[in-house]
């Protein structure tokens, strides 16, 4: 088999980047000449970790739409999603093989029988950490340092409603072999990764985006992890100035963002124009300013992206 790229998706997040070095590195035990690729740019607790445990990112690929070396539509195993608006640029000319994920199924679509494999766990690279093991397979310390990274990030050390006694359990085995107490580590990470504060509005208005379709309609929720909102709120009228220039260009029915308190467990769903009537029909909630307060609410996937893609679908 010619080389098969491993990948995340667009605005990679940790489990995305960690996702791509984890599986890659296990493809690479299993004699699969697998090369850990990402479509985006390496946000903070991504790169803290990556320099914690000393690894590098994943080579950046913007599009796969090229051939390989071979003159073969290039190999691609995408990990942590599955949507096609969240796939890197140029899969339509890809020869998708395989999806690991822990996400909805959505609108993929193949022409050949493949490999998915995909589980209603806290993290992928707890999906990962299940096959590593069942292939009787230990990670390097440094791969097994950024699989609990990811999930620490995913299930917000365990805060999140996402969280599993599996996704635990993974955390606690990686630890020892990686050698770090997660705890102390994984509240350094999640710091890390919250100090947003000198990001442009830009930045803030995509952070960790994806896109989602429902009914006919295409929107995206992005989010923001703090442990403070005040300055982001500074920033809200610029942010949400970026947000609707995007949803115009890209002509998205809404943008939404996720701006989350990880300390306080809450979010402020903040929205862009015309987005108000559902916003509020989803979460069954008045909205004030372009805002819905959402408490005890910090995952996307179970808590956010469920009630809009119903208010969409009808």
């Amino acid at each position: 088999m010619s080389q098969v790229f491993v990948c995340g998706h667009k605005s990679p997040d940790t489990d995305s980047i960690a996702g791509a070095l984890s599986y890659s590195y296990l493809k690479r035990q299993l004699g699969v000449d697998a090369v850990a690729i990402r479509p985006g740019e390496v946000n903070k607790e991504s790169q803290y970790a990556l320099d914690y445990f000393g690894l590098e990112a994943p080579k950046f690929v913007e599009s796969v739409a090229r051939k390989d070396e071979n003159g073969e539509k290039q190999k691609l195993i995408l990990v942590d999603h599955n949507e096609s608006k969240q796939i890197i640029d140029g899969h339509e000319d890809a020869d998708i093989i395989e999806i690991v994920d822990h996400h909805r199924l959505g609108d993929f679509e193949c022409d050949n029988p493949i490999f998915i494999l995909i589980r209603p766990l806290g993290c992928v690279n707890t999906v990962i950490y299940g096959l590593f093991k069942e292939h009787h397979i230990v990670p390097s310390k440094e791969i097994a340092g950024m699989m609990l990274s990811a999930i620490i990030s995913d299930t917000v050390l365990f805060r999140s409603p996402t969280t599993t006694e599996e996704d635990k359990k993974a955390v606690k085995e990686l630890a020892d072999i990686a050698g770090v107490d997660y705890e102390k580590y994984g509240m350094d990470m999640l710091k890390a990764g919250a100090d947003i504060s000198d990001y442009p509005a830009e930045k803030l208005a995509h952070n960790d985006s994806k896109e989602f379709s429902s009914g006919g309609h295409i929107f995206t929720i992005g989010q923001i992890s703090v442990m403070d909102v005040e300055p982001i709120n500074l920033k809200k009228a610029d942010i949400l100035k970026e947000l609707e220039k995007t949803k115009a260009e890209k002509n998205y029915v809404a943008s939404y963002l996720m701006v989350t308190n990880i300390l306080t467990e809450e979010t402020f769903l903040w929205f862009t124009d015309g987005a108000e009537s559902v916003a509020e029909k989803a979460f069954e909630k008045k909205s004030e300013n372009a805002v819905i307060y959402l408490p005890k609410t910090m995952s996307r996937k179970k808590q956010v992206a469920p009630p809009l893609l119903r208010a969409y679908e009808n």
